[in-house]
Order: structure tokens, then sequence, then C-alpha cells
């Protein structure tokens, strides 16, 4: 099988190949039985359909990375081949992560490891992206391992109380009924790894709290992870409001879709603003996935080229 890739001419060749072409020749090595050649910004593959289809899986992703001028080494080009390649893949935290009671997640994409790497490094940490990336249910699991391991003794998540198009006081219940279904997928993560039983307890003792954000002015939270969801969704002075709330031996984890605003007035929300005027701080973190990082089901993503930002 004989498989052309042409690289965009946009792309400077050596962001990709690196320096000495040293990045080309690491792919070669991972494919001894393959011919691969370049001219010009074409790449010829060589060889059988399966090493052939794997290396163009590789170079792919290569390309995405020199698109967004993102420095490639010698290690993500290791964990690009362990993460797609699932013959490839170990009990390493490359691919999988324990985190609690043999309770494990598999991480799918080079993206959601450096998300995962990021929150560990970073006090606070934007995981920005599309609905499907597991921008979520990874801070949900990176905080859950934090407290198994002691590492904190509370469990914080928050979400602004938007409506997507509905009304909220249309509802039926007291204020607590209404608010609840706007939580329900943090508990829905949360379940996943505790159990409905335990998750109880915990929130009983209150070692896990899942509260609107309206109920967070005033606190500190002192040996917490605190994750904010939806962060689209709120105000810069509620992003304010929430980052200080951080106390001692803390972190902070905020998701959100920039392409999903719910407030009436899209202008009102501070999640772009703020994250790029926080991202001048060495202890905040930016980690913005794509739609070509939807692990949900395919189709996302090709529902999300098609319609337009709101």
């Amino acid at each position: 099988m004989t498989l052309e890739k042409t690289i965009p001419f946009d792309q400077e060749l050596v962001n990709i190949f690196g320096v000495n072409d040293q990045n080309l020749n690491y792919l070669k090595s991972l494919f001894p039985n393959l011919e691969i050649n370049v001219r010009g910004n074409v790449v010829y593959i060589n060889g059988s359909a399966k090493d052939t289809q794997e290396a163009t899986r590789i170079l792919d992703e290569m390309i995405v990375m020199g698109s967004k001028n993102e420095t490639i080494e010698i290690p993500d080009l290791e964990l690009i081949a362990k993460i797609k390649n699932p013959e490839k893949l170990d009990n390493t935290k490359v691919s999988q992560l324990n985190v609690i009671d043999n309770k494990f997640i598999k991480v799918k994409n080079l993206n959601q490891f450096k998300y995962l790497e990021t929150i560990d490094n970073s006090t606070i940490t934007f995981g920005i992206g599309p609905a499907g990336t597991g921008k979520t249910f990874l801070a949900v699991a990176s905080a859950v391992k934090m407290y198994s391991e002691n590492k904190i003794k509370k469990i914080v998540l928050t979400r602004p109380a938007v409506e997507a198009g509905e009304r909220l006081g249309y509802l039926p219940g007291d204020l607590s009924q209404k608010i609840d279904p706007y939580l329900v997928p943090l508990f829905d993560s949360l379940e996943y790894f505790f159990g409905n039983e335990t998750l109880q307890y915990l929130i009983d003792k209150r070692n896990i709290e899942i509260v609107p954000l309206a109920y967070m002015r005033g606190r500190t939270l002192n040996d917490a992870c605190i994750i904010l969801d939806e962060a689209q969704n709120a105000t810069i002075s509620q992003i304010k409001m929430f980052l200080t709330r951080l106390g001692e031996n803390s972190k902070m984890i905020i998701t959100g879709d920039e392409t999903q605003i719910d407030l009436n007035n899209r202008t009102f929300s501070g999640l772009r603003k703020t994250r790029k005027t926080l991202s001048k701080i060495e202890e905040v973190s930016v980690l913005e996935f794509e739609n070509t990082d939807i692990v949900r089901n395919r189709i996302v993503s090709k529902i999300l080229e098609i319609f337009p930002d709101k």
C-alpha cells in the first residue's frame, strides 16, 4: 500500500520533522518495514496497510501540532504512538490512570494526557474545548485521585445555574429542586468512581460538595480540589469570585466551551478574557481541546463542524 500525505504549505517543515529531521527519523524507526520518503511538502509512505495507516495517524497528529505552532519532541511522538495504537498500550500513566479502588480510566489522545499532566503540575488549570472531549470527566477523575491519595481533604464541584434556552422559574419544586438538574452531570461522574452509597456518605460528611456557583461567595477552601464546570456561562466577576476562594494546598480546575454560551448577552461571558489574562501567571495553565479530540462519539465532531458557533 502506498499513501501520499501533503503537508500544508503554510507550515514550516522543520517544526514537524524536527531539527536535522530527528522527528522524521524517529517516525521511521517506529516502522522499520515501511518506506517513508519526503519530497518537498509531500510524504510518501509505502508498506503494509496496517503500518501505513498507523504511521499516517501519527503524522496527522504531528501536522495538527505543527499547525498550532507547538514544539514537537521525541517524547510527544512516543506518547502519540502509544495512545493511537491499542496494541502498544501498557499500564503506565501514559495510557491508563488508576483513579480509586482499581477504577481505571483510559487516556484516549495526546491532549487528554497533557490535560492530566497540566492538572498535576499547576495550581489553576483551564480546560477549554468542545463537548465530548472529556474535560469535565478527567477533571473529576483527577480530583478523585487526589482525594484517594490523601493529597486533599475535600472535593468541591460547581456550575453556574444558567438555562440552555429554558427558564429555571418554570421548573417544579423549591430552589434546591430547581437547581439539582444543573448539577446532574457532576453527580454522574462522581458516582462512577465512588458508587451511589459511598458518594452520598461523602456528601453527608461534606467531604464532597456539589453546589451552584452563587453559593461559593464568602468561602475559603483549603486542602481541596475545586472544579468550576460550564465556566463559559460565568461572568468575569463570578469567575473572579470563584478564583479568590482558593486556599492553602488547593487546586482549581475550570472547564468550559466558549462556543456554547447560554447567557442572554454572550459578551458577559468571562471565560475567554479571564483565561487569556491569567495564563501569564506561572501557576496557571491552559489546555485547549480541538474537535479532533472528541471521544464521545465520532458523529459529535461532525455535528460541531456543521453547526456554526453561536
